[in-house]
């Protein structure tokens, strides 16, 4: 009886949900490694995945840094969802010796035993050039010039105001093939008169910019509310708000003529309102009052006296890194930004630490484009204590960027050329493609995942990758994914064009979390790849939903072993458009299901107007455990969905979800 009792308990155990983890041995880790020198205090972590990453009993990883061997001294310690096998500290480690080691963590909380510890240290670079206040322009770049050819080494400004004429310089901090340097603003303060790159990075590695904040006067956008609106005329009357510049005074106002409509009271998105309302001109009516003609005449219905008018063109992003390694953004924030602010291109394990964009007083927005774009990377990037406001698009887009094909020469294998549309740096990467990838292959058009085959192997041409895989491609239509444009969208010039994508290089392992995020135009955060973590953000009022995983025109497919939880998402979903809080989808939608492993757990929605959660083209999730306020739609006319709505999915499972009417 005892023995069957003991078989019976030993079964019970070998098919529990954490089985798998209860045998599965140490994480093997991998960078840094033993009696490594760094010369910058954030290193990132890297460990060989031990772990089954199930949304049903999601295990996770404990790391821990320490000061000692014996990890009495514990400087630094994490858990992670086992979606993720790297880390990045919130904070500066500083010099000196530390060990770190990693543990598996099964669902129900119980620790697996350590891996092996590992020694490395910390050093400052031993050469040290200062900035004194009141550097001009000239001045620094002369000194970047000089550290360029010496690193190691720190760059340190010293604290105070500094007030920059760029002179037509397209960056500020700019450096090309460096290696363990460091930039230290030391607090500084930095207003320049002209727009630029706050920061260029290409082709470095270990590279530590830290303690800025930047801004731009006169400002890159301008804004102004409005007096009057004559429908019959197609025309608006704003003024000019005090401290933004004239429209004549900035030829990109005239340039790029697109805009948005700003509720005061926050500011924010107006509610119901279209994503752009453009202007077709302007005439000056007196000294800081000017009467623009709207582009599309229906859009003055939702212009309204008292509105905030915004111009915000596409003039110069804010911090680049482009084909680099290992750079770390810390304690860097911006108060305006002339386009996009972060942006990434084959970058992989960016770190953006304790960094924001933020609204000053009597501003309206403070980005003229997304907060974030980060393209192909094959690690990270990881975004973690940041506060962002007030971006003139997505706060966060993450994606890997299609690819053409210039021919199939066998069945299982293809030509790509190394340019394609938003490919900033494709030349000096070739792509990046290598053995081992995985391409999909997309029929945009029907929705329908054509192939997906690993690569065997790379032959770069002058203009060309040709690239064998491990098996058949299928029926794919040649060509390139030329861009055409229908007013302010874009979209395939050809949609018969079979797009193509590296998996392996889609922002994999991305990480979001302990961030606030206000205000935004549009999305909190737009995903997709493979391995992501976005846990304990807040994101309120944007126009979009706060966290949504769909394919744009260019930039990557599915969300694939995603856990999104333990977020606050309030009074979202400003704009009228289809989304939810939590939205995944495909376009076409209603074919593949190529969204799959989503845990979306512990999240509290509020204020939204329309379903919190839709899940469609999804295959294999768990909505558990998460709190949901509902909201009216925008609009009375709108259908109105369940808060939960699923369409188009398989093996999605609802436990214990709260769903609560509004307090009268």
């Amino acid at each position: 009886m005892r023995m069957k009792l003991l078989f019976t308990f030993l079964a019970a155990l070998l098919l529990s949900p954490w089985a798998h983890l209860r045998a599965a041995a140490a994480p093997l880790l991998i960078e840094p490694g033993e009696e490594m020198v760094l010369m910058m205090g954030i290193p990132h972590f890297r460990w060989q995945p031990s772990l089954v990453a199930s949304v049903e009993a999601m295990p996770g990883y404990d790391i821990q840094i320490a000061a000692d061997e014996k990890f009495t001294a514990i400087v630094d310690e994490d858990r992670l969802a086992a979606v993720i096998n790297w880390y990045a500290p919130d904070k500066e480690l500083a010099p000196g010796a530390y060990w770190w080691r990693v543990a598996g963590v099964a669902a129900d909380g119980v620790r697996e035993p350590w891996s092996a510890e590992r020694k490395f240290s910390v050093q400052q670079p031993a050469r040290v050039m200062e900035i004194p206040r009141g550097a001009t322009f000239v001045e620094i770049q002369q000194a970047f010039a000089s550290a360029a050819t010496q690193t190691p080494v720190v760059v340190k400004f010293a604290q105070g105001d500094y007030r920059l004429n760029p002179g037509g310089a397209a960056a500020f901090i700019a450096f090309t093939n460096a290696t363990d340097l460091v930039i230290d603003g030391g607090g500084a303060n930095m207003t320049f008169t002209g727009f630029l790159k706050f920061v260029h990075l290409e082709h470095c590695r270990r590279v530590l910019v830290k303690n800025f904040t930047f801004d731009f006067d006169p400002l890159p956008y301008t804004a102004g509310r409005v007096l009057a609106v004559d429908a019959k005329a197609g025309t608006f009357d704003v003024e000019i708000a005090p401290g933004h510049p004239l429209p004549e005074s900035n030829p990109y106002f005239e340039k790029d003529k697109k805009g948005m409509i700003v509720d005061p009271k926050f500011p924010r998105m107006k509610r119901g309102v279209d994503l752009v309302f453009e202007h077709a001109g302007w005439q000056k009516m007196a000294d800081r009052r000017y009467r623009f003609t709207a582009a599309h005449q229906q859009q003055l219905r939702q212009l309204a006296v008292g509105d905030v008018y915004v111009l915000d063109p596409r003039i110069a992003t804010g911090f680049d890194v482009d084909a680099s390694d290992a750079v770390v953004l810390f304690k860097l924030t911006a108060f305006a930004v002339a386009n996009e602010a972060f942006n990434s291109h084959f970058s992989s394990g960016l770190c953006i630490l304790d960094c924001g964009i933020r609204l000053k007083p009597g501003r309206f927005i403070a980005a003229n484009n997304g907060g974030h774009n980060h393209h192909n990377a094959r690690l990270g990037p990881w975004i973690e204590g940041c506060t962002w406001e007030n971006t003139g698009d997505d706060i966060c887009h993450v994606n890997g960027l299609v690819m053409g094909l210039e021919k199939k020469l066998t069945p299982d294998c293809v030509r790509l050329p190394l340019r394609n549309p938003y490919d900033g740096i494709g030349w000096s990467i070739a792509l990046d493609i290598q053995p081992g990838d995985v391409l999909q292959f997309f029929n945009r058009a029907e929705g329908r995942l054509v192939s997906e085959r690993k690569v065997r192997s790379v032959s770069k041409l002058e203009k060309a990758l040709d690239v064998t895989l491990d098996g058949d491609v299928g029926d794919i239509v040649i060509g390139r994914p030329g861009v055409k444009r229908a007013g302010q969208k874009k979209g395939p010039a050809d949609g018969t064009i079979t797009q193509v994508f590296d998996a392996s290089r889609t922002c994999n392992q991305f990480v979001f979390r302990n961030n606030t995020v206000r205000n935004g135009r549009r999305i909190g955060v737009l995903a997709k790849g493979r391995g992501g973590l976005i846990e304990h953000n807040t994101f309120e009022g944007l126009g979009g939903g706060a966290v949504e995983f769909w394919n744009a025109p260019f930039e990557g497919l599915g969300a694939v072993d995603y856990v999104v939880r333990d977020n606050r998402i309030r009074d979202c979903g400003q704009l009228a458009r289809e989304h939810a809080a939590v939205w995944a989808t495909i376009f076409k939608s209603g074919g593949e299901r190529l969204h799959r492993n989503l845990l979306i757990a512990g999240n509290e929605i509020t204020g939204f107007p329309g379903p919190a959660i839709l899940l469609r083209d999804v295959q294999n999730a768990v909505v558990r455990n998460n709190t949901i306020v509902t909201a009216p739609p925008i609009a009375p006319k709108v259908q109105r969905l369940d808060p939960i709505t699923l369409l188009n999915t398989d093996s999605v499972r609802l436990e214990k979800n709260s769903i609560k009417e509004p307090n009268p």
